[in-house]
Formats: structure tokens, sequence, C-alpha cells
């Protein structure tokens, strides 16, 4: 029963406001039509009159002209005669008219502009034509008819010629109406001029031409016929039927349908002409506005019906929708700290493997350290020795000069070995200090230089025992960069290894470490002049376990990546200009000046 009411109350209002709607709507669009037809009718009869008074006052100069005067005074006169219709030519192409021509006393034509063609106006005779008869009584006259000899629709100028008082004949300048229509092609709206008879004398309509809007009376034909005024054409009737003397309203055609046949206008009578334009408008726009009104309309009403019925089983449901989700929620509920358990104990369980694989990540750093320093055992034990066979001698020589009483050389001796002491202690501490175990976050803001002078102190002594050219180059000024000191120390320690070992066998052993910063970034390199490293196996480098040793991990260079990474920078290996092989490491710059640092020095070490 709610639904039926609902459906009469719906279809009730639908009907109250598709009436009252399209009501206003089309009243609106015959507004709009309208105040369309206003502005348009004022342009087209400003255009129509600027075009006809163009050519109003030209007939009236010509018949002061002593060329035409001499041609009606001596008509037999050929010559003079050749030049008058030359004469007229001319004037005709600059005022650019239809033709120019003259006409004697008794409406023969002399002269004309279009004297050099078949459909020449000379010799034929206009005395019947209006604008003849009224400038041959002496008035100006203008006036619009089909031409007996073109059979084009023109306009026409006409004043009488006077000689010593007397009027000899009458100058004609006739303008072609098409040309006004010109502006009219391609407009929505139909556009028709009309007599004082209503009967179509121009249009952009062509089938429209020379037809009365309404039919004509008897009076009114026989009028017409008699003026030939339209040569020998059958008006015929177009059939509208409405009031046409009205300014605006509408014209009905009972041979089409009421769509098609129906027209808003507007008119609009010249002042100076007996002219009437009208502008014509099809209902058919205002009856499709309607009809898109009422289509709207009926959306929208659709959609309101619709959401009416929705609601209205919403409503029917929503007892069992609110058991259902009461239900689902408590289930859901569950569900949620079921879940959140696992998650947690996923979480923790992760968090677990993230600190044992962090503590294995630093145990193999720290046994790729002491990896290094046993590779490097025979080269530290060399260069501990030494001093200490030193010592020894320095010691046994100061006995003998201790009982020789050659207390100056004591003295000499005993300094020698406080400096040879000195030296083994450099050399103990630099490896405690390589050796001690950091953190992968354990990271400061630090300067380069000194870092570099670490790592290439502790190789000093591979360096030397292998026979290596070694050379540094250090860009003045190198700025601090946020860096794990011994993990760099650690990572410039392995690729000084790994160039020691790859030039392993050659006669000539050369090693480069420059250090260069830019804008954004601190860059070390570390070239060797060794074999190199061929495309397949630079594809591998940093992977795990890959390695080209025969006794080696493959672990090396891919700790020392995750070292370099870990301070955000980047390992990268490409050919060296040495001809060996090159390790680039690039640190990004902090944002911090830069410091002073040791001065740029090259040479042996």
């Amino acid at each position: 029963m709610r639904i039926r009411n609902i459906n009469i109350t719906f279809i009730a209002l639908f009907i109250i406001c598709a009436i009252i709607g399209s009501k206003i709507v089309w009243d609106q669009r015959t507004q709009v039509v309208y105040e369309g037809h206003n502005a348009q009718l004022e342009r087209f009869s400003e255009y129509i009159t600027s075009k006809l008074d163009k050519y109003n006052h030209i007939p009236q100069l010509l018949s002061k002209d002593k060329e035409l005067q001499d041609a009606l005074l001596a008509p037999s006169n050929s010559a003079q005669i050749e030049v008058t219709n030359r004469y007229l030519e001319q004037v005709n192409k600059v005022i650019q008219a239809a033709d120019t021509y003259l006409l004697d006393k008794d409406g023969t034509t002399i002269a004309a502009s279009n004297w050099n063609i078949s459909r020449s106006f000379v010799g034929r005779n206009f005395a019947w034509r209006p604008y003849f008869i009224n400038a041959i009584q002496g008035s100006t006259s203008q006036y619009f008819a089909l031409g007996s000899t073109s059979g084009l629709r023109g306009y026409y100028y006409s004043y009488p010629i006077s000689h010593a008082g007397e009027i000899i004949g009458v100058t004609v300048v006739k303008m072609d109406l098409s040309l006004i229509e010109e502006s009219w092609r391609g407009k929505d709206n139909f556009f028709i001029v009309t007599d004082k008879d209503n009967v179509v004398f121009m249009s952009n309509q062509p089938d429209w031409l020379f037809k009365s809007l309404t039919t004509l009376s008897d009076a009114q034909r026989s009028r017409i016929k008699n003026s030939r005024q339209y040569l020998d054409t059958n008006i015929r009737s177009l059939g509208f039927s409405g009031l046409l003397s009205a300014h605006q309203g509408k014209l009905t055609n009972p041979h089409k349908s009421d769509l098609l046949g129906s027209y808003l206008y507007s008119s609009n009578t010249l002042s100076k002409l007996p002219l009437t334009i009208r502008v014509l408008t099809s209902q058919r726009a205002i009856v499709w506005s309607v009809l898109g009104f009422i289509i709207i309309l009926a959306l929208v009403f659709s959609v309101i019906y619709l959401a009416t019925l929705l609601i209205h089983n919403r409503r029917l449901k929503h007892r069992q929708l609110e058991q259902l989700q009461n239900e689902a929620k408590q289930k859901l509920e569950f569900q949620v700290m079921s879940r959140t358990a696992e998650l947690h104990a996923e979480i923790a369980e992760r968090v677990r493997t993230e600190t044992t694989l962090r503590h294995t990540q630093e145990e193999l750093i720290q046994a790729a350290k002491l990896a290094v320093l046993g590779e490097m055992s025979a080269s530290i034990s060399h260069e501990l020795n030494n001093p200490l066979a030193a010592i020894r001698s320095f010691a046994d020589n100061g006995k003998q000069f201790l009982s020789k009483q050659k207390l100056d050389r004591v003295d000499d001796n005993l300094t020698r070995i406080s400096l040879l002491t000195e030296r083994m202690a450099k050399i103990s501490d630099q490896l405690r200090s390589y050796a001690r175990k950091t953190e992968l976050d354990d990271q400061s803001l630090l300067p380069v230089e000194p870092v570099l002078s670490a790592a290439v102190e502790l190789m000093s002594p591979q360096l030397k025992a292998n026979m290596i050219k070694f050379s540094r180059s250090t860009q003045p000024n190198l700025p601090e960069v946020s860096i794990n000191r011994i993990q760099l120390e650690q990572v410039l320690v392995n690729l000084l290894t790994n160039a020691i070992q790859a030039l392993d066998g050659q006669a000539i052993k050369s090693i480069s470490m420059n250090a260069s910063f830019d804008a954004s970034s601190v860059t070390i390199t570390i070239d060797d002049d060794g074999p190199g490293i061929d495309a397949q196996t630079a594809d591998q480098l940093f992977a795990p376990f890959f390695t080209t040793k025969k006794n080696g991990l493959g672990l090396g260079l891919s700790i020392s990546q995750q070292i370099i990474e870990a301070m955000n920078g980047k390992l990268s290996y490409l050919p060296s200009h040495l001809g060996g092989a090159c390790f680039s490491i690039k640190i990004p710059r902090s944002q911090t000046l830069t410091i002073n640092s040791t001065p740029e020095r090259n040479g042996d070490e």
C-alpha cells in the first residue's frame, strides 16, 4: 500500500512539473529566438541600406557628365556613341555595378556598359519601366525588378539628364541583389525580403524566390502582371498563414507537419524603401528543447523514485542487516585479534632473525679483517723482526761502550733503541685498531685523509715486500663525510690486498690511490696495472662466495660492498687507466664546511 502511494505521488508531481517546466522552457526559448531576430534584423537592415545607398547618388553625378549629354544630343554620331559606351563600361567597373546605361527621351538605350556582349542593352526600349517613367518626368527614382534582358534580379537607380532646361534622357545604374544575399549563406535561420505584396524578392532559400508568403488576391496578381516587375513569372504562394503585419509572430504552413511547418518570425520595414525584411526560425529547436527538458526531468524523477524505493527497502531490511553486521563484527574482531597475535609473533621472529643476521654479518666482517691480518702476518713479522734485531745489536754494543766508559755512544744507542720501540708500538697500535670490532651503524662525521693514511701505513710492509711502486694523490680540502673509520679502513685494506695479489708474478708493479670530491660526493679510487678483469667476471665480482683465487672464500668484495652501502655510498668496478683494475668508492658529502687536509703528494712509499 505504501509503495502504491509513492507511485501515485511521483506520477502526479511529474505531470505538474512537466507542464509548468515545459511552459517556462518554451517561453524562455521563444524570447531568446526573438532577441536573436532583433539583433539580426538590425544588422541586416543596416547592411542592405548601406549597400543600396552606395549607388543612390551615382546617376545624378552621371547626369552632369558632358559625354552623356553629347551622346543624347547626337545619337546618330557613331564615334560619340562608341566613346560613351567605353566610358560607361569604365564607370561600371569602378563603381562595381551590374550595368550602367543611357536612355533617350523615348526610353531607348543608346549607350551601355555591356555594349560589347550578346545581351547588351543597346537598342532596347525600357519606356515601360517605372524607373524611366518617373525619371523622364523629372524625378529621381529607385526600383527593384527582374531584368527583362538578363533575367537577373536588380535594383535600379535613375536620374533625368537635362540640357537647356529640357529633359533629353535618363541615366540608369543597376545593382546585382545576389551580392547582398552572399552574407546570408550558411545561416541557421531563414531570411527573406518582400515587397508590399509579400512577394519574396531576396532570400537565403532559393526555392522561395518570386513566391508570395500568402495567397494573392486577383487584383494583386493583375497589378503585378501589368507592371511586369517580375516579367512573366507565375507568382505562386508558399502557403503560410498568420498575421504578417505584426512585428513578431508565428507563421504556419498547412502543407507541412506542425513540427516542420511552424516558424517564429520577426520583421522590420525599411524606412526609405518599400521592402520588409523578415527572419524566420523553425519551432523545431524549441520543441526539441522542451523534449530535452522533459527527458531530463524524467531522468531526475527516476533517480529520485529509485532512491526512494531503495531507502524504503533498506528500512525493511535494516534489522536483519544490523544483526548480520553485529555477527560479522564479532567474527572480524576475533579474526583481528588472532591475526594480531600472529603478526606480533612474526614480528618478534623477524626481529630475532634480523639481529642474528646482523651479528653474523658483523662476525663475517671481523673474520674478513682477521683473514687479511693473517695474509699480512709474514710481512708484519718481517717488519717487527728487523727492529728487534737492531735493538739486540744496539744493546750488545751499548754494554761494550759502557764498559769502555764511552757514555756518549751508549746514549746514542739508547736513543736509537727508543725510536725502534716507538716504531714497533705504532705498528702494534695500527694492528690493534684495525682488528677492533665495530658495528655497521657506528658512523660519525670524519675527515677521509687520516683513514687513507692509516690504510696505506698498515699495508706499507706488504707494498715494500712485494716491491710495488705505490703513489697517492689527494685533492686539497677534502670535506668531512659520515663514515665508520675502522670499517672504511678495512675496505681500503681489502682493496689494496686484492691489488697486490693481482700483481703477483709481474716484473713491474704499480698501484695508485686517488681521493677527490665534487659538489655531491667524495670519491676514492684504487688502480693497478695488473691483468685486469674480464667482462664475465666483472658481472659477478660482488656476488657472495664468488672468487677467482685458489684458496679464496669470495666474501671480501661482497662484505666491502655492504660496508660502503651502510655508509650510503657505492663501491663499483671499472677498467683502470693503468691497464688493470680500478675500484671506486663514492661516499655522499655531508652539508658541512670542508676541512684542510694533508696537501697533495705524489711519490713512492
